[in-house]
């Protein structure tokens, strides 16, 4: 009896790793802690937790390769197959959001991206394009963008880009803030890509000193492009007010404006390497266990 506990234990203590793990993983996920996906495995404790789960595994093909355990022996395989699959795929996937207006192109560099997920083998998607008309049109819309002379339509759906693939999430209209000195002239010309149907948005550039707040307000009258600005500085308020769109206001010796709008497209960009792999290990994982059940209850 004791002999065969300690043929066991190996095996045993491996199956507690992979159990633990996947409590802690359920438990982490339902408790909001993590997003469910790859973020999952961007934890330490994760990874330590999967680093054991490998040493077992490790461990129990030598014991089953000890004890000449077909059963033991294929179910270990399989496992390690999935344990590498899955670690191929997190290492070379890619997720992430940008925001292009009508005439932009992207480029694949960080800063292009607002949000996402990168493996830490994964290359930024190297297809650049230009986007050249977005179309909203309530909930749904789409976007055209073209590369090499060639227009491509984007909608809801994910679309091929070279070995990544994109999708239209949402549009907006882009301001045009304009600021400016007498001194110094233009200090800054930027299109801001923040969503005003959403309520009042915050914004900043790099090369000032100031924190915009801005928002839509009601339209009076014949002036159908109003706007309710706000300029601070820390947590002192520069201006507060109404500005129509081409309007001027003076801040602190300077000069604020609204000068123009443009549609801008929420995209979305990922790269899936790996992922067949990981499916198919899944699925050969899975029947070799329902197989080593089957065995097991027929003897």
């Amino acid at each position: 009896m004791s002999s065969l506990q300690s043929k066991n234990i190996i095996p045993l203590v491996t199956l507690g790793f992979a159990l633990s793990l996947l409590v802690w993983s359920l438990v982490l996920t339902l408790a909001g802690a993590v997003k469910p996906g790859w973020q999952l495995l961007d934890l330490t404790v994760v990874r330590f937790w999967g680093l054991l789960l490998a040493l077992g595994l490790l461990g129990t093909l030598v014991t089953a390769l000890l004890n000449r355990s077909r059963t033991q022996l294929c179910l270990c395989l399989s496992a390690l197959l999935l344990l590498l699959a899955t670690t191929y795929a997190y290492l070379f996937q890619f997720e992430g959001a940008l925001s292009l207006a009508e005439g932009e192109s992207y480029e694949p560099y960080p800063t292009s991206f607002s949000s996402g997920h990168k493996g830490g083998l994964a290359p930024f998607p190297q297809a650049p394009f230009t986007l050249t008309r977005v179309e909203p049109d309530g909930k749904k819309g789409r976007a055209v963008i073209v590369q090499k002379g060639i227009g491509t339509e984007i909608d809801t759906n994910w679309r091929s880009l070279g070995s990544s693939e994109i999708r239209f999430r949402g549009a907006a209209l882009a301001p045009l803030i304009v600021v400016s000195s007498k001194e110094k002239g233009e200090l800054e010309r930027s299109y801001v890509k923040v969503d005003l149907s959403q309520g009042e948005q915050v914004f900043e550039f790099d090369t000032l000193p100031y924190q915009f707040l801005l928002r839509r307000d009601q339209p009076r009258g014949e002036e159908k492009d109003l706007f309710h600005l706000e300029v601070r500085r820390g947590k002192l308020s520069l201006f507060e007010g109404s500005a129509r769109l081409g309007q001027k206001v003076a801040v602190q010796g300077m000069e604020v404006s609204i000068n123009d709008q443009r549609k801008f497209a929420l995209l979305e960009i990922r790269t899936r390497r790996g992922l067949a792999a990981l499916q198919a290990a899944a699925v050969l994982f899975a029947v070799v266990a329902v197989l080593a059940v089957v065995r097991r209850k027929a003897i």
